[in-house]
């Protein structure tokens, strides 16, 4: 847990409540899986630097869709459980937990999730990992 002060106020920022700090308030959340695609984009010259290197290595290493309609479909079966926020929707499937359980152990603000309606939306994601093209 970090503690930011701003001024005179102390901020608490708390991943496992969603208390994520100012910064995060309106951010965008991309999987591991998207930032890939973005970084192997053809469309023009990768900077040759070991920053870039090493990121490209690490999201090959771990990213779990091989393609953008695969993440696409998983982000959109994620976004359909309204309770879900972009950085939940990004942990999932950054993580792909196989359990409601283990879901909760790794990422604790879905607690507020009904445990069979959360191991379906993850059933759903591992069928999407096994067919992928």
């Amino acid at each position: 847990m970090a503690h930011r002060a701003r001024g005179n106020i102390a901020e608490e920022e708390d991943a496992a409540t969603l208390k994520l700090g100012p910064d995060f308030q309106n951010a965008g959340c991309l999987l591991i899986s998207e930032v890939k695609y973005l970084l192997e984009n053809k469309d023009r010259e990768p900077p040759d630097t070991a920053v870039y290197t090493k990121t490209l290595e690490y999201v090959k290493t771990f990213a779990k869709f091989s393609s953008t309609d695969s993440a696409g479909a998983v982000r959109e079966i994620l976004r359909r459980e309204a309770q879900l926020s972009q950085f939940e929707i990004a942990q999932i499937a950054n993580l792909c937990p196989a359990t409601s359980e283990e879901a909760k152990s790794i990422i604790p603000s879905l607690v507020k999730v009904d445990d069979d309606r959360l191991q379906a939306l993850l059933d759903e994601i591992q069928i999407m990992r096994k067919f992928q093209s």
